[in-house]
């Protein structure tokens, strides 16, 4: 990816996940990952895919309509544009998957950026990485709820 996209993305979905956090809640992760995409026929990689994580517990209230929201919000910063460099995806990771704990452990950051570079994250051998947010639900602030004096 070209170095003024992948600043764009960065800015656009760090953006994203200050406005969506601020509006329904804190992520419990929100992270773009590279993977490598390998074809079994080849003994060399035959490019790259971004994907973007993202887990919350408002996300695992309705995951189809949280699922259509973020893809929405994160469809301006596709990068679709050549047979190696696929579109951004966005991915749900449960509440339940084991892999979570292991990204709390390694990175606890709430509207920061912490980069990662070769190392195996969710499951999935990345080439690099951004984590933009990483926290246990339990220390999730909440959204601020209008108080009946202020409706």
């Amino acid at each position: 990816m070209r170095i003024g996209l992948l600043k764009r993305l960065l800015q656009g979905l760090a953006a994203i996940e200050k406005e969506v956090a601020a509006e329904r809640g804190e992520f419990s992760l929100f992270a773009l990952i590279e993977k490598e995409e390998w074809d079994e026929y080849s003994p060399v990689p035959t490019g790259s895919s971004w994907r973007l994580y993202v887990a919350a517990p408002w996300i695992w209230a309705d995951e189809m309509a949280a699922f259509q929201y973020l893809h929405e919000l994160v469809r301006p910063y596709e990068t679709g544009r050549s047979p190696f460099m696929r579109s951004l995806s966005v991915h749900i990771v449960r509440s339940n998957s084991p892999h979570l704990e292991e990204v709390w452990e390694y990175c606890d950051t709430t509207n920061g950026m912490v980069e990662v570079y070769n190392v195996d994250i969710l499951d999935v051998t990345a080439l690099r990485g951004y984590i933009f947010a990483s926290r246990r639900p339990a220390e999730l602030p909440q959204p601020q709820q209008p108080t009946a004096a202020a409706r």
